[in-house]
C-alpha cells in the first residue's frame, strides 16, 4: 500500500507542477499581448481635431506667417466654372482651387502674355502702321483703321482695356517671331501647362493655359511692369492716332472695376470654346481666376466674398 501511495503522490505532484507551469506561462503570454496592444494604441492614437490644419500649397515662396487660417465652420465654396483659383499676390498660398492645372482655352487672357512680350521687347513710343489684316481680325473691337499710325503705348491700352484683337494682332505683326517669344517666355517662367499659337486668344488648338499658370502670368505682369497694372486698373480712357485725328474711346470689359469696391484690376476673356474667363486683383492682395464660366463676374465675386469668412486673417 505504501508503494501505491508513493506512486499516486508522485503523479499528483507532477500534475500540480504541470498545471502551475501552464497557468503562469499563460499569464505571461496574456500580459505580453496587452503590452503589444497598448503599444499599438499609443502609436496610432489620432491627433486632436483642434491641431489639424491642411498644408498650405506653396507656389512661389514660403508664406511670411501662419495666417490666414481656414475657418472650418464656413462651408466649402462650390463654383460651376471649369477651373477656378484664389491665390495670394506674393504666391505664398492658394486659398481656393478647382482644376487649377488643367489645360484649357483661355480666350483673351492670352493678351496678358502678349503685353509682357511688348513691354519687354518694344519701345512704347514707337509708331505702328495698322494693316488691313489687323483690322479684319475676327471680333476686333479697337476701332483701328487701315493705314492709321498709332503708338505702341496706345495699342497696349486698346488691347488690355478694350480687349481688342486688332490691337493685339497689330502689335504681334511687328516681330516675325512674336509667337515664339511668347512660348519662350512661358518656358522661362516655368509654365508647364501653357502654349500659345495666337496673340489675341481666338480659339486655336495650340493656344491654352491653366488657372495656375494664368495667375503666374498675371502676377508677373503687374509686378514687373507697373504700366500694365495702371492700364488694367483703368475703367475708361481715350487714346489718339499719332496725328491726333483719330480718337479711340476705351471702356474696360471688366464690369467689376468701379462697380465692386474690392477689385483693383482685371482682364477678361471669352470665346465659344473657352467660355467666360476672368482674372482679378483684389484690394486684399488676392488674385482670382475663373476659366470656363457661364457667369465669370458673379462667380469671381462669390469667391472673393467667400474668402472673407472662409479664412481667419488675423
Amino acid at each position: 500500500m505504501n508503494g501505491d501511495n508513493n506512486f499516486y503522490l508522485k503523479i499528483s505532484l507532477l500534475l500540480a507542477a504541470a498545471f502551475g507551469v501552464w497557468i503562469f506561462g499563460a499569464g505571461k503570454k496574456i500580459s505580453g499581448n496587452e503590452n503589444a496592444s497598448s503599444s499599438v494604441s499609443a502609436s496610432t492614437s489620432p491627433a486632436a481635431l483642434s491641431d489639424f490644419a491642411p498644408p498650405a500649397l506653396k507656389i512661389f515662396k514660403e508664406p511670411e506667417s501662419d495666417f490666414p487660417k481656414r475657418n472650418w465652420s464656413a462651408p466649402f465654396l462650390e463654383l460651376k466654372a471649369e477651373a477656378a483659383l484664389a491665390m495670394s499676390l506674393d504666391g505664398g498660398r492658394i486659398y481656393y482651387n478647382k482644376n487649377i492645372e488643367t489645360r484649357r482655352p483661355i480666350a483673351s487672357l492670352t493678351k496678358l502674355m502678349t503685353a509682357i512680350i511688348v513691354l519687354e521687347n518694344y519701345d512704347l513710343n514707337r509708331t505702328v502702321k495698322i494693316s488691313a489684316e489687323a483690322v479684319k481680325r475676327e471680333s476686333a473691337s479697337g476701332g483701328l483703321r487701315v493705314g492709321e499710325n498709332i503708338a505702341v503705348r496706345s495699342l497696349l491700352s486698346i488691347m488690355l482695356i478694350d480687349s481688342s484683337n486688332d490691337a493685339a494682332f497689330a502689335l504681334a505683326e511687328q516681330k516675325k517671331n512674336f509667337i515664339s517669344l511668347m512660348n519662350e517666355k512661358a518656358v522661362e517662367m516655368g509654365l508647364k501647362n501653357t502654349h500659345f499659337s495666337v496673340p489675341d486668344g481666338l480659339d486655336s488648338d495650340g493656344n491654352y493655359s491653366s488657372a495656375l499658370d494664368i495667375a503666374k502670368i498675371f502676377v508677373y505682369l503687374v509686378e514687373k511692369h507697373s504700366e500694365a497694372l495702371e492700364i488694367l486698373k483703368t475703367k475708361n480712357m481715350t487714346v489718339y492716332s499719332v496725328d491726333g485725328k483719330i480718337e479711340h474711346r476705351l471702356e474696360s470689359t471688366d464690369k467689376l472695376l468701379d462697380a465692386d469696391g474690392d477689385i483693383i484690376a482685371g482682364k477678361t476673356g471669352f470665346t465659344d470654346n473657352a467660355g467666360g474667363c476672368l482674372v482679378l486683383l483684389a484690394k486684399n492682395g488676392i488674385v482670382s481666376v475663373v476659366l470656363g464660366s457661364t457667369d465669370r463676374f458673379g462667380e469671381s465675386q462669390k469667391m472673393i466674398q467667400w474668402l472673407k469668412t472662409a479664412y481667419i486673417w488675423k
